[in-house]
């Protein structure tokens, strides 16, 4: 009787368990539903649910701006900045070009073509086509970006990198796991070579290349921020925007003196009385307006002649504005503009986890420089 006591005393123990709860020992044997019923195990991360992806232009994390899907970028926006994709010195670079111009194909072409001077006109067209449409492959290209180590982790090409730059990127086996090892740990063979460890990306840098403030990239070969073109002007950039330069002031050759000769001329009021039917006492504020607006274009040419006149000494030269900068000597000897634009070094449409490529740790990048900084950087360089 005494050994029966205890079982029985168990047996007749109240339950501390409520009506609606169950015991736990069921439920460590009940396997873990979804949504939809479907079993998955906290031990298998494979039968979790993937996380999310997107295309790597849309968690880009820098100040660059994609769009047309990633197909064209800009830099990082400045401080007079009005849209996502323009700023005021850009805005005032299009203005100098597309208001004489339209001027001129709606008065002068007529005219000349109409005196049989077909040449003039064509060539003037031809001249405007390309330096607008250098301009628009500076502003909307890749100029040279050196994706950071969070991005070549997200997207798994630190192999592909390394075989196209001749190195380790993220000096896997010099650096340590968390990325700040301040490039004092750089191998020997690379350091005396001019690479450079970046801590803001987090990666070794090749010669010549340089991180833009603005733009929070590092840039191949850079050679500086302009803000007339609201991008970073480096290796894969640097052709077109000689090439604008070059072409925008053949254009200024081209237009300006014909645009002058015409407003001088009876030309000019017969042609407005003909399309507005005003008197030629009426024209006179808009003479003067016309005038004044071919002013500051010859001023803005004047200043891309110097402007050309400098980057020709630097391609002749096989130097960059920051090397002429910082007097630079003992660089590789590559040319500049002649140079080839190698292949684009990230992928814009590559599927990667949004919390892969955005660091929470991550400082904010630095503040950009304002437009007075910014109009002696594009003439002259950065620090």
């Amino acid at each position: 009787m005494s050994s029966m006591a205890p079982s029985a005393a168990s047996n007749a123990a109240p339950s501390v368990l409520g009506k609606g709860d169950r015991d736990p020992q069921d439920l460590e044997m009940q396997p873990l539903t979804g949504v939809n019923g479907e079993e998955k195990s906290p031990c298998h991360p494979s039968k979790q649910a993937e996380r999310p992806k997107k295309r790597l232009y849309n968690v880009w994390p820098s100040r660059n701006k994609f769009f047309c899907r990633g197909t064209m970028m800009t830099g990082g926006e400045t401080e007079m900045g009005i849209t996502p994709n323009c700023s005021v010195p850009n805005l005032c670079v299009w203005t100098c070009i597309l208001a004489p111009c339209s001027l001129y194909f709606i008065w002068v072409f007529p005219h000349l073509w109409r005196e049989g001077c077909y040449a003039l006109p064509l060539a003037t067209l031809a001249v405007f086509l390309m330096a607008t449409g250098f301009l628009l492959a500076t502003c909307c290209s890749d100029p040279g970006i050196i994706p950071r180590r969070e991005v070549v982790i997200a997207t798994k090409t630190a192999q592909q990198l390394q075989e196209r730059l001749g190195y380790d990127l993220l000096a896997s086996d010099s650096i340590p796991l968390d990325g700040r090892g301040g490039g004092r740990n750089l191998p020997v063979e690379l350091t005396s070579r001019g690479y450079r460890w970046c801590r803001t990306c987090r990666i070794i840098r090749p010669p010549r290349s340089s991180h833009c403030p603005d733009c929070d990239n590092c840039v191949l070969r850079y050679d500086h921020h302009c803000p007339f073109v609201n991008n970073c002007v480096g290796q894969r950039n640097y052709h077109f925007f000689f090439g604008f330069v070059t072409s925008v002031l053949c254009l200024a050759m081209m237009v300006l003196p014909v645009l002058f000769w015409f407003l001088n001329s009876e030309n000019f009021e017969l042609a407005v009385d003909g399309m507005i039917h005003v008197s030629s006492g009426a024209l006179q504020p808009v003479f003067y307006a016309l005038i004044a607006l071919g002013a500051l274009v010859g001023i803005a040419t004047l200043l891309s002649f110097v402007l050309w006149v400098y980057h020709v000494f630097l391609i002749a030269t096989k130097r960059t504005t920051k090397e002429f900068r910082r007097n630079l000597s003992n660089i590789a000897e590559e040319p500049t503009l002649c140079a080839s634009r190698g292949p684009r070094l990230f992928d814009p449409w590559a599927l990667v986890d949004p919390r892969d490529v955005i660091r929470v740790d991550e400082a904010p990048p630095p503040t950009p420089n304002n437009f007075c900084t910014d109009l002696w950087s594009s003439c002259f360089g950065e620090d």
